[in-house]
């Protein structure tokens, strides 16, 4: 019965045929493999981060995000099965930094001397991070407008977050209070409620943050005479043999999504705009 394959004939041409047929199964596995398959990169990757609206979001079980939508375009292109896990930001560090940590990726990281040491991140930023203030719109909070009149303030920041150096030193010299909580809402919420004075925050999550609860009479205010308030943020993989590799491909693949469009269509999706380019 003829079933759609023509059987071999006996003999010589019998032989003559498997080679054909091995060269049409490579092309066809070819042609199935996704663009930019390498198969020098792991088929699956697990990658932590903290809640982080709208970077990194938990909506019934399901992450999403900014990040989130970025890092499963870059993985999809190059081959990898890529998936998230949620993980508190001082443990992800502890995590990373532990020889025999859990961990073996995480995002968006800023990149410091100590974390070189053991993690292995990339040239291209996953994102950049531009620090900005928060104030109440009225009252003696309406008056910040550079570092210097926050002297004897309380700013919110949350646990973990990385000071731009101007603000750290202002802290140890006593010019200024930090009141650390553990999420974005409860510091402006705090800030609201006027617990605190100011809220220091990624400029993009805090101006998210403020819309999603509704509060009025928050503004961002501008600090010329703050330097160092953006840091660039990597995906970062625990250093071993494969992660040079590994991260030189998602730089790749992240050059592609900037250059063909992706990464301003995703950006756009959460914030109308896209984000400023690093």
């Amino acid at each position: 019965m003829y079933d759609g394959v023509l059987a071999p004939a006996p003999g010589r041409r019998h032989r003559r045929a498997w080679p054909l047929a091995a060269a049409l199964a490579a092309a066809a596995l070819l042609c199935a493999a996704p663009a930019g398959a390498d198969d020098t990169l792991p088929a699956r990757l697990v990658c932590h981060d903290d809640v982080f609206v709208p970077y990194f979001m938990q909506n019934q079980g399901r992450i999403e995000g900014l990040n989130v939508d970025v890092l499963r375009e870059a993985a999809s292109r190059l081959g990898i099965a890529i998936e998230f896990r949620a993980m508190p930001w001082r443990r992800l560090e502890s995590e990373l930094a532990r020889p025999q940590g859990t961990v073996d990726c995480a995002f968006a990281m800023s990149r410091t001397p100590a974390r070189e040491q053991y993690l292995e991140f990339g040239k291209v930023p996953l994102q950049p991070t531009e620090y900005a203030l928060f104030v109440r719109q009225a009252g003696a909070s309406a008056a910040v407008s550079r570092l210097d009149d926050l002297a004897g303030k309380v700013i919110g920041v949350r646990a973990g977050f990385r000071l731009p150096e101007a603000i750290a030193s202002g802290a140890a010299q006593g010019r200024w209070s930090i009141a650390e909580v553990p999420t974005d809402a409860a510091n402006f919420q705090k800030l609201a409620l006027r617990r605190i004075d100011a809220v220091l925050a990624d400029g993009v999550v805090g101006q998210y943050t403020v819309k999603q609860l509704k509060l009025e009479g928050i503004a961002r205010v501008a600090t010329p005479a703050s330097p160092s308030m953006r840091f660039d943020t990597y995906i970062v993989f625990r250093k071993n043999a494969a992660s040079p590799a590994l991260a030189a491909a998602f730089d790749r693949a992240f050059r592609r999504m900037r250059q063909d469009g992706s990464f301003a269509r995703i950006t756009s999706a959460y914030l109308g705009t896209p984000l400023l380019e690093p």
